[in-house]
C-alpha cells in the first residue's frame, strides 16, 4: 500500500471531514475510493492514460525566442575623435586609492583591507 501526501487548504480540509463523517467514513478511506472509482472511469480516448487536462500552457515563447535586433545598417560608424571634449575625466584619474595596489599585489597590509571602503 502506497501514502500520498496532499496539501489542502484549511476550509476543504474542515468541510471534506465533515463529509467523509456524515458518510461514516474516514477522509483517507473517502479520497481512496474517489481516486479508486476515477482510475476505473471508462477513458474518453481509446488507448489514452491519462488525465486529460483543462488546458495546455502557452509556450514561454509564443512567437519564438527573442532576438536582439542588430544595430541599423544605415548609421554612419563614430569617427575618431568626435567624443573629444564631451566626457569629461575626473581631475584624480591618474590616482589609485589608498591601498588598492596592496590589495591588487596581494599584500596584507592596512591600506590593502580597507581601500574599498
Amino acid at each position: 500500500m502506497k501514502n500520498v501526501t496532499i496539501a489542502l487548504d484549511d476550509e476543504t480540509h474542515r468541510r471534506a471531514r465533515i463529509r467523509a463523517a456524515e458518510l461514516g467514513t474516514s477522509l483517507s478511506a473517502l479520497v481512496k475510493d474517489y481516486l479508486r472509482q476515477l482510475a476505473d472511469a471508462p477513458s474518453s480516448q481509446a488507448g489514452v492514460r491519462e488525465m486529460p487536462m483543462p488546458f495546455t500552457a502557452a509556450p514561454a515563447y509564443a512567437a519564438g525566442p527573442p532576438i536582439a535586433k542588430p544595430a541599423s545598417r544605415n548609421a554612419k560608424p563614430r569617427q575618431p575623435g568626435a567624443l573629444r571634449g564631451k566626457i569629461r575625466v575626473a581631475d584624480d584619474f591618474d590616482e589609485w586609492p589608498e591601498g588598492f595596489l596592496d590589495a591588487l599585489y596581494g599584500e596584507d597590509t592596512e591600506a590593502a583591507h580597507n581601500w574599498y571602503k
